[in-house]
């Protein structure tokens, strides 16, 4: 039951979007090849052509308007209709089971998606790769990959026929796992994108879809109840060839009525109505694929079921003959559906077994055999291709995972170089802050010392003058205090002068004989030279005095200080002698003293010696 399942959703689903008919398909020829349409127009056409061809196994004139789109698409740079072009390419190729063809054609589409972001265009990519897990029969990863892509698919509006066609393949692998929930869940989902796409021949297909998950409750209870929502929902799909005229295509209305009639033929009491109507579909089927190509099976199929019907009436001969002129179609296609082969020459067998006629029967039982070695052959250089496309996308992806995370490494190692060549410059920014900081700070610094020196040497240096001005001022005070000793030294020398010549005076006057004139006069000289002499000793050397004192060995007194004076100003013996009042010799003995008492040898004179201590 598996196997009838599988068969069915696989025919049901080639037969998706095929064109409503053939002059639709001409008239589309004819613009493309006559009216001026835009690109986008262009595309579009391709892109039914492309189906339609397809779906009707023409694969070659499939190919031939891929490859019209693709040259178009390249030379448009439009990437997201060279991906579209690429994943029919890649279909035709599954549908052929030239499954080594497929990878080349999905790193093209790779190659293409590096280059844009187009939405679209990654769809489509993505329904490749899950149409090529379909094909390998991988269902568990089209689960995934489905998954995956829905979110995205359901979030573009224009792509309503590829949602359809998602949720159209979760319903197949649902219905080979016998998950009549979910098969159910997904052939409805799939049957309202449908009806929003306006497309009816994939409605019809969904209508169908939904049948066969209606059969599921019906084979398990074998209630008539059960099995008449299937015969309705396979009606509802054969309705709409004659409610949308042109819109449903000959194959298409062909397998929903195929569909219908097996349904039929479960029905326990077959009534003269319920003949009647499987016979009439059973015609309408052979008239509707006699004009069409690659229908050898649908036409086989219906002949069974009138071959069927015959054989309920008893009319062997009737039978026999739908059975061999089906033998005679299938034989006519390239490669063979030995499926449906097998079903036709059994039922030979049995239908000659019945009639006795050994011979005939034996035949075809031995074509049985060989039909059936031929399709197991068949299943299994399939299953060792399928199985090599396996390996080679299971190494493919091994190798691309390999690949995935040495770039990924690849990438954290770049993002650590990054990481730490940022924290160098963030270090070397912030040395570099640190750096200039010192060095403003070294230079603030300096200024501050320089300023602090230049302070401390502008306070050295008032100190300095301070310290100048303290001695000029001491020194000016000692030259006044010594210009002072000098001027009170003159004072009382005069003064002293003055004393003794009164004390002559008074003695004088006693003498009658004295001129007093004459004395006077002699005086008044004397004065004016006592006036210039005074003068000249408060013009002294300052130091005189003290270094005087320094020199001499003994202490000298104060008449010797002023015998000293004398001498240093340059006074002969006579001058000092009549200054003093005294005799010659008296300055001459006292000269000799002073000598004594400066060490100083007769031959020294006094006045040089003196010179000598000013210098």
């Amino acid at each position: 039951m598996k196997l009838k399942y599988s068969l069915l959703y696989c025919i049901l689903f080639i037969c998706t979007l095929y064109p409503a008919q053939n002059t639709f398909i001409d008239g589309l020829k004819i613009q493309l090849r006559e009216d001026p349409i835009s690109t986008a127009e262009k595309f579009k056409i391709y892109n039914e052509l492309t189906e339609y061809y397809r779906v009707s196994d023409q694969y070659e004139t499939a190919e031939k308007y891929v490859q019209q789109q693709l040259e178009l698409a390249k030379k448009e740079q439009n990437y997201a209709e060279e991906i579209k072009a690429l994943t029919q390419k890649g279909i035709i190729k599954l549908n052929q089971s030239q499954y080594d063809k497929v990878p080349p054609i999905i790193d093209a589409v790779n190659e293409i998606l590096q280059k844009t972001n187009n939405k679209t265009a990654a769809l489509y990519a993505h329904y490749l790769n899950i149409y090529y897990s379909n094909a390998l029969g991988e269902p568990e990863n089209i689960i995934k990959l489905i998954q995956k892509a829905l979110p995205l698919v359901e979030k573009q509006p224009s792509e309503i026929m590829l949602n359809a066609k998602l949720n159209y393949l979760l319903y197949g692998v649902y219905t080979e796992w016998n998950d009549a929930e979910n098969a159910t869940k997904y052939a409805k989902k799939s049957i309202e994108l449908a009806e929003k796409s306006g497309n009816k021949n994939l409605l019809s297909s969904t209508y169908s879809a939904l049948a066969v998950c209606y059969s599921f409750r019906y084979e398990k209870t074998g209630d008539l109840k059960d099995l008449k929502p299937v015969i309705e929902m396979c009606k509802k799909a054969a309705a709409l060839y004659r409610q949308f005229p042109g819109h449903v295509s000959a194959h298409v209305q062909a397998m929903a009525l195929l569909n219908l009639i097996n349904y039929y033929l479960n029905y326990p009491v077959m009534t003269p109505e319920v003949s009647s109507e499987i016979q009439n579909n059973a015609n309408e089927i052979l008239a509707l694929t006699q004009h069409t190509t690659h229908n050898q099976g649908i036409q086989a199929g219906a002949l069974g079921v009138l071959s069927n019907l015959a054989s309920r009436d008893q009319n062997d001969a009737l039978s026999e003959q739908y059975l061999l002129k089906a033998e005679q179609i299938l034989l006519t296609q390239k490669p063979m559906y030995y499926h449906v082969m097998i079903n036709v020459v059994e039922g030979l067998a049995q239908l000659y077994a019945k009639q006795k006629n050994y011979q005939k029967a034996y035949q075809y039982e031995s074509r049985v055999t060989e039909y059936s070695n031929l399709l197991f052959d068949e299943g299994q250089a399939e299953t060792a291709k399928r199985l090599e496309a396996q390996y080679q996308s299971q190494k493919k992806e091994s190798e691309l995972r390999a690949l995935t995370e040495k770039t990924a490494s690849l990438k954290k190692e770049k993002l650590l170089y990054i990481g730490l060549g940022i924290i160098g410059l963030i270090g070397a920014f912030f040395m570099f802050r640190s750096y200039h900081f010192k060095l403003r700070y070294s230079i603030e610094r300096e200024n501050k010392l320089d300023t602090e020196k230049h302070e401390a040497e502008m306070q050295i240096k008032l100190q300095k003058e301070e310290q100048a001005r303290s001695k000029a001022e001491q020194e000016l005070l000692t030259l006044q205090q010594q210009k002072l000793q000098s001027e009170v030294l003159a004072s009382q020398l005069h003064i002293q002068h003055k004393n003794e010549v009164l004390q002559q005076l008074q003695t004088q006057l006693s003498d009658t004989d004295i001129n007093i004139q004459q004395m006077v006069k002699g005086e008044n000289r004397v004065d004016n030279d006592f006036e210039k002499i005074r003068f000249t000793i408060q013009e002294l050397h300052p130091d005189f005095f003290k270094n005087i004192n320094e020199k001499t060995k003994q202490k000298l007194t104060a008449l010797d200080l002023k015998y000293c004076a004398y001498i240093y100003l340059g006074m002969d013996t006579k001058q000092i002698a009549n200054l003093l009042s005294v005799e010659p010799k008296s300055v001459r003995m006292t000269k000799y003293r002073l000598k004594k008492k400066f060490g100083l040898d007769e031959h020294t004179a006094l006045e040089s010696f003196f010179q000598g201590v000013i210098l």
